[in-house]
């Protein structure tokens, strides 16, 4: 039976989290044993625009693959990846009122759902669209996690830049299914760090911030309360929008909880502050994201994290590596210079995504492990080629040890006959929900997870 770590945390208002004083608690009651085996966790990294399918790989056996020049950065981590190719998203199945361009679509595929009714223009046409009708994978498998062992929050989701939200930029959904729910990512590493994080060992601060808890779950109870009297009142629609209110209010209720948090868990250091909206500041807004992102994990503050180097249609201008044009206006252009450009720009963007295995490989678990062997990193793009625009085609790769849970130096290339929803099926699998038989609008899932995989 494990004491209350002196580093455990009482997690505050808007996920704050308060590094509890030495309380009589921790040495006589405790909160119980910690399992001695790591949690699975599980994160989404996104790179926009496409990418050059005929120049992924010079190889394609499933273990003698060879990697061709912008995948290049992986290289050193061959035996740790699963690199699933040939994926389709399908969304040639729903009907055109169903669908927005696919860009957009191809944007919101961890939340594959047919597009509902919105004002955003579809390139090329005079037709409008919104957002799809349904939550992404993160906020889904997240919100069982939160069931199933209540850690303070659903789900993290980043965005490098872009402060602004739109169709173009959103890639977590909220749901359920049939609603449109959008979740603005956080865009301030500096902000998200003081949002889920607080160090201080101040024991006047820790009353004052206690106290202040106190009152905003006393607060908390009472409109929860209200809320479910007033549910019994209202009609359909209207009870829908107030049961996502309630869903809210349950986040905040549950950061306020105690919870015991892993070893590793400590303070990051952010340096000096920058602007996080910079064009020049990426790289180094990324890693802070992160760094962030495995303490979170280390923490046991989430199990489910979303990042995006940008939004889909990103058009960053990569200065450092000798561009004066955007990425995205480089992806159009699909001629034999603009693809030079389009596999420097991803073979940089894979060696800054690298970045992230090293973060999680130096943190220890409690079982002489490393974060970086019980996580899942999924790393994604809306579009398979990038000029011509396709939603089959995609390149997926899982790294990280993910608890040995899939067979991993090895590339599966699918054809184009296996789902994008399925790969997502799968993930839901990986992270203990094995009772869910499908994942997504029934047209774009083949209902299975994915083939041999594990």
């Amino acid at each position: 039976m494990k004491r209350l770590s002196r580093r455990t945390f009482l997690k505050g208002a808007g996920g704050v989290a308060l590094a509890l004083p030495l309380l009589e608690i921790m040495l006589e009651k405790g909160l119980g044993a910690q399992s001695t085996t790591p949690p699975r966790r599980l994160m989404f990294v996104f790179k926009p625009n496409g990418d050059e399918i005929a120049r992924r790989f010079t190889a394609t056996g499933e273990t003698t693959f060879q990697f061709d020049e912008f995948l290049q950065p992986l290289e050193a981590f061959r035996s740790e990846v699963l690199l699933l190719n040939g994926l389709n998203k399908r969304y040639s199945a729903l009907p055109e009122a169903e669908k927005a361009d696919n860009h957009q679509q191809g944007g919101s595929a961890l939340a594959p759902w047919p597009s509902g009714e919105g004002s955003f223009p579809i390139g090329g046409t005079d037709r409008k669209i919104g957002y799809v009708l349904g939550p992404s994978a993160d906020y889904a498998i997240g919100d069982r996690v939160v069931q199933q062992y209540s850690v303070p929050h659903r789900h993290l989701v980043y965005r490098v830049g872009q402060k602004y939200n739109d169709i173009w930029n959103m890639a977590a959904h909220g749901g359920p299914e049939g609603t449109q729910n959008p979740i603005p990512p956080e865009t301030d590493p500096y902000a998200a760090y003081t949002r889920i994080f607080n160090f201080n060992d101040d024991p006047a601060a820790q009353a004052a911030l206690l106290e202040q808890i106190t009152k905003k779950r006393s607060a908390l109870d009472l409109v929860l309360g209200e809320t479910q009297a007033l549910s019994a009142r209202l009609g359909g629609e209207d009870r829908q929008r107030l049961e996502q209110h309630t869903e809210a209010l349950r986040d905040i209720e549950r950061t306020l909880q105690t919870a015991q948090v892993g070893a590793s868990c400590g303070p990051v250091d952010l340096g000096t502050p920058i602007d996080p909206y910079l064009a020049d500041n990426h790289a180094t807004i990324g890693h802070l994201f992160f760094k962030i992102s495995a303490m979170a994990l280390a923490c046991d503050l989430t199990r489910v994290i979303q990042f995006n180097w940008g939004g889909n249609t990103n058009n960053r201008v990569y200065k450092n590596l000798g561009f004066s044009e955007g990425h995205h206006d480089i992806s159009h252009q699909g001629t034999t210079e603009s693809f030079v450009s389009i596999r420097a720009i991803h073979k940089y963007l894979w060696t800054l995504s690298t970045q992230l295995y090293a973060d999680l490989k130096a943190i220890p678990e409690v079982d002489g492990t490393t974060l970086w062997d019980n996580t899942l990193i999924v790393h994604w793009n809306e579009l398979g080629q990038g000029d011509s625009h396709t939603i089959k085609d995609n390149l997926v790769v899982f790294a990280g040890g993910a608890q040995n849970y899939f067979r991993r130096g090895r590339l599966l290339d699918f054809a184009n006959n296996a789902s994008f929803s399925d790969m997502l099926l799968s993930c839901f699998h990986y992270m203990g929900f094995e009772d869910v038989p499908m994942f997504g609008d029934a047209r774009l899932t083949d209902r299975a997870p994915l083939p041999g995989l594990t």
